[in-house]
């Protein structure tokens, strides 16, 4: 039984915003934010309309501002402090994710629930939760060593890949497909069937 869940499905009758995307998090080391920060500054080549926004605050403020600003991106990778996401989620088409480690993933759970597709590392729990890889984003192999470059290449490949391919509004669907069983009355229904069978 998940330990969060879902009032309702957001955003399921707005646009988002092409090229769009965001995450949210601490700024702290383990959530590897400047991984994302370059990956989307080499994505920016390719794709000069894309954009970043990252929500949230935390101790790599600093140096995540200090990458954005020796790859020039300060016109399309912002740092937004802290937000109430409910209504923010559905205005972005993509969420990322760069933690090596998450548990249940609350804000990954509010990011499906607005209809993103996500990218995130093949690492329990939260991205293994919420990501189904081909279907509603990509998860991506993660090295010991954590090799920037290759990590970054691997970001970047896959940001390309989603937006090429053009199956944005199918991963879209999934997403709100798989947000589905963790709205809140599926969770009640879930701890209404377990009471039963305890008390039986």
């Amino acid at each position: 039984i998940p330990v969060g869940s879902l009032p309702e499905l957001v955003g399921q009758d707005k646009a988002s915003k092409p090229f769009s995307m965001i995450t949210a998090s601490r700024l702290a080391q383990e959530k590897h934010i400047d991984w994302l920060v370059r990956a989307v500054i080499e994505v920016h080549k390719t794709l000069p309309d894309i954009t970043f926004d990252i929500y949230g605050s935390g101790g790599m403020d600093a140096k995540l501002r200090e990458i954005i600003a020796e790859g020039q991106a300060g016109d399309y990778i912002r740092l937004m402090g802290h937000a109430d996401l409910t209504d923010i989620y559905s205005q972005y088409e993509v969420y990322l994710t760069a933690s090596t480690s998450e548990g249940f993933g609350l804000t990954l759970m509010e990011a499906v629930g607005s209809g993103l597709p996500m990218i995130g590392f093949d690492v329990p729990y939260g991205n293994q939760t919420f990501i189904e890889d081909g279907g509603n984003g990509y998860l991506l192999p993660v090295a010991e060593n954590h090799v920037v470059d290759v990590i970054t290449k691997s970001y970047k490949d896959a940001i390309v890949r989603l937006y090429e391919e053009g199956n944005i509004e199918a991963m879209r669907q999934k997403s709100y497909d798989l947000a589905q069983g963790f709205l809140t009355s599926q969770v009640k229904a879930a701890w209404k069937q377990l009471l039963e069978e305890v008390r039986s």
